[in-house]
């Protein structure tokens, strides 16, 4: 297996560095607590970086490197995510249905309850091979009236302004390609 993983992980479009911490290191120190514990971690990073919006949410997971966010669905008590791309893609076909994405729904979990006001919850609602589905259940009824909701203050995301600042996030030596290109 170390070898098959080492292959992976050295391939992929997380790194070695940062696959080896998110699914192997953690998971080892965490044990059956993992997927728990990584909701409350994701909780935690999402009151470092409060967005206001729906647009800023989407492109702080993308930097975060979390994947491609979208929201599919959206009701007063429900919202439906889908979380995709080359990352989570690759994650899910290495580790399949252990493959844990607690951090992201913790982290949405709590960035929707700053924006709405109210307590969320977030729980892995689908997953495919190549993208999973997160569903957040809010009560409007039940503020979010703890002392982090009420001193919440937003950051501002920063965003490149043409498409050729922008780091393709599909290419893994993308960075290479941009600065290759300014060279010429």
């Amino acid at each position: 297996m170390s070898q098959k993983l080492y292959n992976q992980l050295i391939a992929s479009h997380q790194g070695l560095g940062v696959g080896t911490m998110r699914d192997v290191i953690l998971p080892a120190i965490l044990g059956k607590e993992t997927d728990e514990m990584l909701y409350w971690i994701g909780k935690d990073l999402a009151r470092v970086y409060p967005v206001a919006t729906t647009e800023d949410l989407i492109h702080l997971t993308n930097q975060l490197d979390f994947g491609r966010l979208a929201l599919r669905k959206k009701s007063n008590t429900s919202q439906v995510w889908r979380l995709s791309g080359v990352i989570v893609k690759e994650r899910i076909q290495r580790n399949e249905e252990e493959t844990s994405f607690g951090l992201e729904c913790g982290f949405l979990a709590q960035e929707i309850e700053f924006q709405l006001g109210t307590v969320a919850e977030a729980k892995i609602f689908d997953r495919h091979r190549d993208y999973v589905e997160i569903l957040i259940q809010n009560d409007p009824q039940n503020s979010a009236d703890n002392e982090r909701s009420e001193m919440v203050t937003f950051i501002n995301i920063d965003r490149p302004d043409s498409e050729e600042e922008k780091p393709k996030k599909e290419g893994r030596h993308s960075l290479l390609k941009l600065k290759r290109k300014e060279k010429k």
